[in-house]
C-alpha cells in the first residue's frame, strides 16, 4: 500500500505544501502549491501576512486530500526561525507577526547585557547572538509596554501558530523554542531565571512538545509535530550512513553550517566563536553557526531585475564563474548586508572602505559574493571542527542552495573538503521522515535516512577540492581585508 503525508515547508520568501509518497521503500515528491511569502512593510514596520499564508496552507491540504483520499495518512508544518504572534485570552491573534528583520530589534543587544552579562545569558541557552533572535524581539515588547505583549495571554512561534489555527491545540516544537534564545537545552525547558532578570513576561509560553507528537486534527487529517524549525528538519534528512563523520550545510536563504551532536557545547571557546545549539529531531542537537547564504544573491537578482535586467539564476551563475577570481572580497556575514536594500551598493562601498577599490560590473559583483560565501564557510569549517573536536572530511549540503554548482565547487575548493550535495527538497522531506516515525511506518531516523538515499540518489553529486593552496592563500587574504 502505498502511504501519502503532507508536508507544509515554508520558507523566508516563498512557501509551499509537498506530498511525499511512501511505496516500497522509496519516497516520491509532489508539489501541491506554491506560494510567496515575504514582509510588507506599513507604517515602516516588516509585517508577515499570517491570513495570506494559512489561506494557501488550506488549499493545499485540499489539493492533498482530493488527490489521495483516505491515503494521506498525516501533514506537518515546517517554517523560518525566530518569529511568533501573541494571542489574546480568547485565542484571537492580536496582530500580524512581525518580521525577524524589522529595526525593532536595534540596540536591543546591549540592552539584556545591561541586565544579564552575554556571558550567563550563552550559559543558559547555548545559541548564538543574534539581534533578529526572539529573545530581543520581546525585550524590545517589553521596554516599549507594547499593548499587544500587554494584552498578550500566549505566545506562539511561527508553525505553532499555524498548528493552533488547524487544530485548535496550543504546544510549542521544542526545536523552534531552541532557536529564540530563552530555552535552556540542557535543562530542556524555558530559561525562567534568566527571563526573570530580564523583566520579560513566563507566562506566556505554550507547553514544550516534542517532534514526532500528533498534536490534533484539521478535518480529520492528524497534525504531527514534525521539526518545525526548517533546520531542524534539513538537518534530518541529510543521507549520513551510519556513524559517517561529516559537516552538514543547509543552503538556501540562509546558511547553516555544522554538525549533529548527541549533547551540546555550551563552553567560553563555543560563546567567542558565536555557534549555536538547537535541538534537533530525535534528541539531537544541531551545533551550527548561522550564516548569510543565498540571501546576497537572491537580493541582487531582485534589485537588477527591478532595473529591468532580468538574469536567470542560471545566467548570474555563469557570471560568476566568467569574472576574475579573487579580485575582492566581503564577508556576506557582516551586518551591512543583512537588510533589504541595495545590496549591489553595499558590496561596492563594502570594498572602496576595505581599500580594494569599486567592483564595476555585474560579473565582479557576483564573483564578490560567491567567493566570499564560500571563504566565510572554511573560516567557520576551521572552528567547527576544533568545537566539537572531531575531524569531519565531507561537506554535505543540502536544500535549494545544492542547485548552485558554482557555490558548491567553491564551498569545496575553499574548505579543501569532498562537498556532496543533495536531496535538494531537504527541508520539506525531513519533515515527512518525522510524520513516518510518528505514523509507525519507520522506525528509526537512520531509517528514514536510508530511505533518502536510495530514492533521491540521481540528486546526489561529488565535488572534489582543487587548487588548495591558491584558497589557502585567498583565506588568509580575506581574514586580514575582511576580520579587522
Amino acid at each position: 500500500m502505498v502511504k501519502h503525508y503532507l508536508a507544509v515547508d515554508l520558507g523566508a520568501s516563498s512557501g509551499r505544501t509537498i506530498v511525499g509518497s511512501l511505496d516500497n521503500g522509496k519516497l516520491r515528491l509532489r508539489e501541491m502549491n506554491r506560494f510567496w511569502n515575504g514582509p510588507t512593510e506599513i507604517g515602516g514596520t516588516l509585517y508577515w501576512d499570517f491570513v495570506h499564508i494559512f489561506r494557501h496552507i488550506k488549499e493545499g491540504i485540499a489539493l492533498a486530500k482530493k488527490a489521495h483520499g483516505d491515503k494521506l495518512l498525516s501533514m506537518g508544518i515546517d517554517s523560518w526561525g525566530v518569529d511568533f504572534g501573541l494571542f489574546d485570552v480568547s485565542g484571537n491573534l492580536l496582530r500580524n507577526p512581525i518580521h525577524y528583520r524589522d529595526a525593532r530589534t536595534t540596540g536591543m543587544l546591549d540592552k539584556v547585557f545591561e541586565r544579564v552579562p552575554k556571558k550567563d545569558v550563552f550559559s543558559q541557552t547555548g545559541i548564538q547572538f543574534m539581534e533578529l533572535n526572539t529573545l530581543y524581539q520581546l525585550m524590545s515588547l517589553s521596554l516599549r509596554d507594547a499593548f499587544q505583549y500587554r494584552a498578550a495571554s500566549r505566545m506562539l512561534f511561527v508553525p505553532d501558530l499555524l498548528n493552533y489555527w488547524l487544530t485548535g491545540n496550543m504546544a510549542a516544537n521544542r526545536t523552534f523554542a531552541s532557536t529564540s534564545q530563552f530555552y535552556n537545552p540542557v535543562t530542556g525547558d524555558w530559561a525562567y531565571d534568566m527571563l526573570e532578570k530580564l523583566g520579560i513576561r513566563t507566562d506566556l509560553f505554550a507547553e514544550l512538545v516534542d517532534p514526532g507528537t500528533v498534536l490534533g486534527d484539521t478535518d480529520g487529517l492528524p497534525v504531527v509535530n514534525v521539526g518545525s524549525h526548517d533546520t531542524a528538519s534539513a538537518f534530518a534528512a541529510v543521507p549520513v550512513n551510519g556513524q559517517e563523520q561529516c559537516a552538514f550545510l543547509s543552503s538556501g536563504t540562509w546558511s547553516l553550517l555544522g554538525t549533529e551532536l548527541q549533547a551540546p557545547i555550551i563552553n567560553d571557546a563555543a560563546l567567542a566563536a558565536n555557534f549555536t545549539n538547537e535541538v534537533g529531531v530525535c534528541n539531537t542537537i544541531r551545533f551550527l553557526k548561522n550564516l548569510s547564504g543565498l540571501w546576497i544573491i537572491q537580493e541582487l537578482r531582485r534589485e537588477w531585475n527591478e532595473q529591468d535586467v532580468d538574469y536567470s539564476w542560471a545566467a548570474m551563475e555563469q557570471m560568476g564563474r566568467q569574472a576574475k577570481p579573487f579580485a575582492y572580497y566581503i564577508d556576506p556575514g557582516n551586518e551591512v548586508f543583512l537588510a533589504p536594500d541595495s545590496m549591489a551598493k553595499r558590496i561596492q562601498d563594502y570594498c572602496v572602505a576595505t581599500g580594494q577599490g569599486c567592483p564595476e560590473t555585474h560579473a565582479e559583483i557576483l564573483r564578490a559574493a560567491y567567493e566570499g560565501l564560500a571563504l566565510l564557510y572554511a573560516d567557520v569549517y576551521e572552528s567547527l571542527e576544533s568545537l566539537s573536536d572531531r575531524s569531519l572530511p565531507t561537506l554535505r549540503i543540502v536544500g535549494g542552495g545544492c542547485q548552485n554548482q558554482l557555490l558548491n565547487q567553491l564551498a569545496a575548493n575553499a574548505t579543501g573538503r569532498k562537498v556532496i550535495t543533495g536531496p535538494i527538497e531537504a527541508t520539506a522531506i525531513g519533515n515527512l521522515l518525522v510524520q513516518m516515525l510518528a505514523m509507525g511506518d519507520i522506525q528509526s531516523l537512520d531509517e528514514g535516512r536510508a530511505i533518502v538515499r536510495e530514492s533521491f540518489e540521481d540528486e546526489i553529486n561529488e565535488c572534489i577540492p582543487r587548487d588548495a593552496e591558491i584558497w589557502k592563500t585567498a583565506l588568509v587574504k580575506w581574514r586580514k581585508i575582511c576580520k579587522k
